[in-house]
C-alpha cells in the first residue's frame, strides 16, 4: 500500500510498512552544486505530480572510516551532492497535533546519514510521535571557512535549518504539530543541536531539544577556519581564497577533496597541537561550525551565560565512558609517559595532582581508563555541564541532565558505557545489527523501554518523568542532580565533583 502527502514542494508518495507511514528521500532543498556549493541552501524547485518517497536519498559526500567503525556507523547505500533529504515516519498523515522529533545525526561532522538500523526501526511513531531524520552536508562541504562570505563555516547548520523551515511548513501534512517540535541529536548531532539553540535563524522552530554526547565548546573561532582553509587549498593545489577554483576541483575532482579531507582528520589527530591551534587540537576535528558571523554569533555556552540561548526546554546528557571505545578500537596508542604529559599538558603545574584526583574516585582503574575518563570530561562532559548550567540559570525547572551507565558487553566488554553505547536504547531498537555491534548480545530490554519512555515523555511534555524511573529532578547550577540511567537507575548530585572542580571550579556557575 501506498499514501499520498501534499508538501509546499509537490506531492509525494509514501509507503505503509508495519502500520507506520513512511515517506524516504523527501527534498527539503535544491542539491548543492554549481553556485550553490558553499553557499546557503535554496528551496526545491518545485513538482506537481506525485513523487515516490520510497528510498533514502544519498548520504552527502564523506570518506569511510577504518574498520568496525566504517562498519558501524557509515551508510549501507550511496553518497552524493544530492544529499538535502529528510525522512518521515508518522503514526497516521490524518491525524492532527501529534508531537514531531527531529533527528540530527552524528559522525564528527564528516560522515554519517539519517537512515541507519536503528533510526529505519520506528520506534518513536509506534510510540505516537512523528519522527523526521535529515541528512545535510558533511566535512569540506559543509564546514569549509569561506573568507568574506557571512554564512561561512556553516553551511551544513544552514541546511539544518532549512530543513527545520521545512518541517514548520509542512509536518502538519503528515499528522505532526509544528508548535511541538523537537530537535536532537548525539555526539556531532548533539553538537549540532546545541549550536541551533545560540542560532538566531533556528528560533521559533522547535520548542524544545536533546543533546546526547554534545562537545559544545569550543567549537571553532574564524581563525581556525582560516587555518583549515588554507591547508585544504594548499593540498588541493588551489590558490588561497579562490572559491571559484575550488568549486570547479570539487566538481571534476571529488574523490581528491575526499581524500584530503579525511588524510587532514588523520594528520589533526597525530601532529603537533601547534600546527593547527589550540581550539582544533582540542577537539581533534578541524571541520566543524565556526563561530563569530551571522549564523553563529556567539559560542553556545556563552550565549546560554547571557541568557541568549532559545527559550526551549532542553535533555542534555553524556556517557559515562565517552572515551573508552577510542582505546578499545586501538585508534590511539599511548604508553604511562604520555599518559602523565597529558595530564601536566591539560593542568600546567598540577598534573600529578590531578592523576591523583582521576585514581581517588575510580578506585583500580588503569592508568589507561584515567586517560579515557580525563577525554571523557574534556571531550564532552565539560561542556555539556556549562552548557546545562547556563540554560538551567535562565530558563529554571525546564533542564534535564542524565548520564548512561550500563556497560556495554561489545569489544569483550572493554568499553563500559561508551561514546553512542545509549543510541539502542533511546530508539528502542535492540537486537538489530547495529545495536548490537555497539552493546553486544542480550541488552537488556527493560532498560531500552525506560530510556525510550523518557525520551518519549521529554518530547511529548517536556518532562522525562514517567512511572518506570525514580524522580527525575529538574537540573539547577547549584545541585548538579543527574539521572544515572543503568541497571539500577538512580538520581545522583554532582557526580564526580572533584573530578568536575579540575576542570570548571567548585563555584563555576553556582
Amino acid at each position: 500500500m501506498d499514501a499520498v502527502v501534499a508538501t509546499t514542494s509537490g506531492p509525494v508518495r509514501g509507503t505503509i510498512e508495519d502500520g507506520l507511514t513512511v515517506f524516504r528521500g523527501i527534498a527539503y532543498a535544491q542539491p548543492p552544486v554549481g553556485p550553490l556549493r558553499w553557499a546557503a541552501p535554496e528551496p526545491p524547485v518545485p513538482w506537481t505530480e506525485p513523487r515516490p518517497a520510497v528510498s533514502f536519498g544519498p548520504a552527502a559526500p564523506q570518506p569511510r572510516p577504518d574498520g568496525i567503525v566504517g562498519d558501524i556507523f557509515s551508510p549501507a547505500f550511496p553518497s552524493g551532492e544530492d544529499c538535502l533529504s529528510l525522512n518521515v515516519w508518522t503514526p497516521d498523515p490524518q491525524a492532527t497535533g501529534l508531537p514531531v522529533f527531529v533527528w540530527i545525526h552524528g559522525g564528527a561532522f564528516l560522515f554519517g546519514s539519517g537512515a541507519d538500523d536503528l533510526i529505519d526501526h520506528g520506534s518513536f511513531a509506534r510510540s505516537g510521535i512523528v519522527f523526521v531524520s535529515i541528512n545535510y552536508r558533511l566535512g569540506m562541504d559543509g564546514y569549509l571557512y569561506v573568507e568574506g562570505d557571512e554564512n561561512a563555516g556553516n553551511y551544513g547548520t544552514l541546511d539544518q535549518i532549512a530543513a527545520l523551515r521545512w518541517v514548520r511548513a509542512n509536518i502538519a501534512a503528515f499528522g505532526g504539530d509544528p508548535e511541538r517540535v523537537t530537535i536532537g541529536g548525539e555526539s556531532a548531532g548533539g553538537t549540532a543541536v546545541a549550536a541551533l539553540l545560540a542560532a538566531p535563524a533556528a528560533r521559533g522552530l522547535f520548542v524544545r531539544a536533546i543533546a546526547q554526547s554534545a562537545y559544545p565548546e569550543p567549537l571553532l573561532s574564524p581563525d581556525s577556519g582560516r587555518i583549515v582553509a588554507r591547508e585544504l587549498e594548499s593540498r588541493l593545489g588551489v590558490p588561497a581564497g579562490d572559491l571559484a577554483a575550488l568549486r570547479e576541483v570539487r566538481e571534476w575532482h571529488p574523490r581528491d577533496v575526499t581524500t584530503v579531507v579525511r588524510e587532514l582528520f588523520e594528520d589533526v589527530a597525530n601532529r603537533d597541537a601547534t600546527h593547527y591551534g589550540a581550539e582544533i587540537a582540542a577537539q581533534m576535528n578541524p571541520l566543524m561550525p565556526i563561530v563569530g558571523g551571522e549564523v553563529l554569533p556567539s559560542r553556545p555556552v556563552e550565549a546560554g551565560a547571557a541568557g541568549e540561548l532559545a527559550d526551549v526546554d532542553l535533555l542534555i546528557g553524556t556517557n559515562r565512558d565517552e572515551f573508552r571505545i577510542v582505546f578499545a578500537l586501538g585508534m590511539m596508542s599511548v604508553d604511562d609517559a604520555t599518559i602523565d604529559a597529558v595530564f601536566e599538558a591539560t593542568f600546567p603545574g598540577r598534573g600529578a595532582e590531578a592523576l591523583a584526583t582521576y585514581a581517588a574516585g575510580r578506585p583500580g582503574s588503569s592508568r589507561l581508563d584515567l586517560l579515557a575518563a580525563l577525554e571523557t570530561d574534556r571531550s564532552y562532559r565539560v561542556g555539556s555541564t556549562l552548557l546545562a548550567d547556563a540554560h538551567a540559570r535562565h530558563r529554571p525547572g525546564s533542564t534535564w541532565f542524565y548520564r548512561f551507565a550500563w556497560p556495554s558487553t561489545a569489544f569483550d566488554g572493554q568499553i563500559g558505557a561508551a561514546h553512542a553505547v545509549e543510541l539502542p536504547f533511546v530508539f528502542d531498537a535492540l537486537g538489530t545489527p547495529m545495536a548490537e555491534a555497539l552493546t553486544g548480545p542480550g541488552a537488556p530490554q527493560p532498560l531500552a523501554d525506560d530510556i525510550h519512555r523518557a525520551w518519549v515523555a521529554f518530547i511529548t511534555t517536556g518532562d522525562p518523568n514517567h512511572d518506570g524511573l525514580p524522580t527525575w529532578p529538574a537540573y539547577d547550577h547549584a545541585k548538579r542532580r543527574v539521572m544515572e540511567l543503568g541497571s539500577g537507575h538512580r538520581v545522583v548530585a554532582a557526580p564526580d565533583a572533584d573530578e568536575l572542580a579540575l576542570w570548571i571550579g567548585d563555584e563555576e556557575g553556582r
